[in-house]
């Protein structure tokens, strides 16, 4: 939620002139719309104005050539000024996080000549390659974001994109912030084939799966590259994915029991990411996970019914196994 300061330096305390009791409820606020990094004048932007006691009565108007607006006959009182124009981030006046300045209107206060800036979009793209240096259709890009609004540093996710057939991708509607991104997909040629028929001769090369990988090369969050992002900067990235030997989990439950599915989940920054279930059956209450890549994950575990019990252990995978 936006939290509104009262003070603002652009508001100047004006001498009172005697005024009519009509003249004396009739204020306007006014001001040009910038380009928060060049300070150019921006035309066309949407700016709107509130009284910060009912915002849901909103009034509106377009900038001019100039970037100027004006909104007349209000009456005293504090208001929330915002504005918006296309590739440009909604910004309130003079917001700064999730703080911003109320438009404080009356006989003392010079609200004509406010400067409402607008952060331009920033946009990351770029494109995923496996380890061929070739493109990779349809991998899962995610973006993450580093956070202290809260008071303490936090890395969320922020968002995600799908690469396409040149393996592309991009991300836009960004704000300036620290940045990390990862990548997954499974590997065209991949081949898993099932515990019991493991001696059909597959070679190792194809029994395989890439991790998830971060900009910078890593496969573990502690070593993701950050991606410093100014306000209306593009920045071109690539991420490669190398293939790791992908290990199954075997696991067997009571028919009819309510016994849960093992879940994998990853670590990453400061939540858990949950592995894209690929499950078969082999047999009376026996089951595989296949197409997992080696490497470090928590095992969730336990009863389905409402209030069972739950297990979770930490499990570093480098070999097929058994639960």
């Amino acid at each position: 939620m936006t939290v509104f300061a009262v003070a603002s330096a652009a508001q100047s305390p004006l001498p009172a002139a005697p005024q009519s009791s009509e003249e004396a409820q009739k204020y306007k606020i006014s001001g040009t719309v910038v380009n928060a990094v060049t300070g150019a004048p921006l035309a066309r932007a949407k700016v709107s104005v509130a009284d910060t006691r009912a915002r849901a009565r909103r009034i509106e108007t377009i900038t001019d050539e100039g970037g100027h607006f004006e909104f007349r006959g209000l009456a005293a009182g504090k208001y929330a000024l915002q504005g918006t124009r296309s590739g440009y981030l909604v910004s309130a006046y003079q917001q700064h996080d999730q703080f911003s300045t109320a438009i404080v209107t009356g006989p003392e206060f010079d609200t004509g000549k406010l400067v409402l800036r607008l952060t331009p979009m920033a946009m990351i793209a770029g494109h995923v390659l496996d380890e061929a240096g070739e493109p990779v259709r349809a991998a899962r890009v995610r973006l993450y974001m580093e956070d202290y609004s809260a008071g303490v540093s936090r890395v969320d996710r922020a968002g995600g994109a799908t690469s396409d057939d040149r393996g592309y991708f991009d991300i836009g509607v960004l704000r300036p912030g620290t940045y990390f991104l990862s990548a997954d997909a499974k590997p065209w040629y991949a081949v898993n084939p099932p515990a019991e028929n493991s001696a059909q001769h597959v070679p190792p090369a194809l029994d395989v799966a890439y991790p998830t990988t971060f900009y910078g090369g890593a496969t573990e969050a502690e070593g993701a590259a950050p991606i410093e992002l100014k306000a209306g900067e593009r920045q071109e990235i690539e991420i490669r994915l190398s293939p790791v030997p992908a290990v199954r989990l075997i696991f067997r439950a009571p028919e009819e029991s309510p016994f849960q599915i093992p879940v994998l989940q990853k670590r990453v920054f400061d939540s858990l990411q949950s592995l894209p279930p690929q499950i078969r059956p082999t047999g009376p209450g026996v089951f595989e996970l296949v197409g997992v890549p080696a490497g470090r994950y928590d095992v969730r575990t336990g009863s389905r019914e409402p209030g069972g019990t739950q297990f979770v252990s930490e499990m570093n995978l480098t070999r097929t196994g058994k639960i």
